[in-house]
């Protein structure tokens, strides 16, 4: 699929984005978040978990100080995951790693880019920016191993730009 960049004007568009997204992962998918605070990441997250059938995803918060939240009422186990706390721990907890690298689950981690090397091989890299006058926010979508290949079409009304890599 390549890059697309979207802009989301408010939060409901933010959680229709994600949802969009949870319905096509494959069990397995590594989804990678980046951004700052309040950026989004964490409404993202509860729209993926309602794309994936998840019932309680309304109430799906930030796991920044329990570190892993993870979520079995949907069509598979959405492990959501917080690095932003472990910036400065020589090593991830085992129990992370394993929900990282589980192919029968999903991983979506806030501030993934914080420990890069822990990346599966195959992953979705989302990165959120806050347009400062207008609080709308971009969203670019790396997905260079075709995780999710209906992906752009289900997006178009958010697309800005497309790139294929």
């Amino acid at each position: 699929m390549g890059t697309i960049q979207l802009v989301s004007p408010d939060t409901e568009s933010t959680i229709r984005i994600g949802r969009i997204i949870g319905q096509c992962l494959p069990r397995g998918s590594f989804i990678a978040l980046e951004g700052v605070l309040g950026a989004g990441k964490t409404q993202f997250v509860k729209g993926i978990a309602c794309g994936l059938d998840e019932g309680g995803w309304a109430g799906l918060r930030s796991p920044t100080f329990t570190l892993m939240l993870s979520y079995h009422g949907g069509r598979c186990v959405l492990h959501h995951i917080d690095f932003y706390r472990l910036n400065e721990s020589p090593e991830l907890p085992g129990e992370i790693l394993e929900a990282i690298h589980s192919d029968r689950a999903i991983a979506v981690v806030e501030w993934a880019d914080i420990w890069r090397e822990v990346w599966p091989k195959h992953y979705i890299r989302i990165r959120f920016e806050i347009d400062e006058d207008t609080s709308k926010r971009r969203i670019t979508i790396e997905d260079p191993n075709g995780i999710c290949p209906a992906m752009a079409k289900d997006l178009e009304e958010f697309v800005v730009e497309t790139a294929d890599t």
